[in-house]
């Protein structure tokens, strides 16, 4: 009977230890900040559709997608991208879950700082 109680308090603490070994991984893993974003700009989205949509936002500059962005209709949303050292972001966007065919992305939108884009 001593056996078996030992063995399952050795069980309960290497259950602890991974499951606190896993936990500081994942917590060292993640960050507050976004430290891919170089020389941000901040600039405002306003929705052009007539209702609400959520559109996907590509960023030129860092090559990467940017979270997509849900509207609500005539809504503003702040955005902020990566920058070209001039002040100025470079972005495409397209509305969500449809295929590139039939609503392809914009052409390459040059954005300044506090800009305001129309956005459909």
């Amino acid at each position: 009977m001593k056996f078996v109680s030992r063995l399952t308090c050795a069980n309960k603490q290497a259950r602890v230890i991974l499951v606190a070994v896993f936990s500081a991984g994942g917590l060292l893993g993640c960050s507050s900040l976004d430290n891919t974003i170089v020389d941000p700009v901040q600039w405002w989205a306003v929705n052009g559709w007539v209702g609400a949509v959520t559109i996907q936002l590509y960023d030129n500059n860092c090559h990467r997608f940017l979270k997509d962005i849900k509207f609500k209709r005539n809504e503003e949303v702040k955005v902020i991208s990566c920058g070209d050292g001039q002040g100025q972001a470079d972005v495409r966007f397209r509305r969500e879950g449809y295929p590139s065919r039939t609503d392809p992305w914009s052409p390459n939108t040059s954005v300044s700082i506090n800009q305001r884009t129309l956005v459909r």
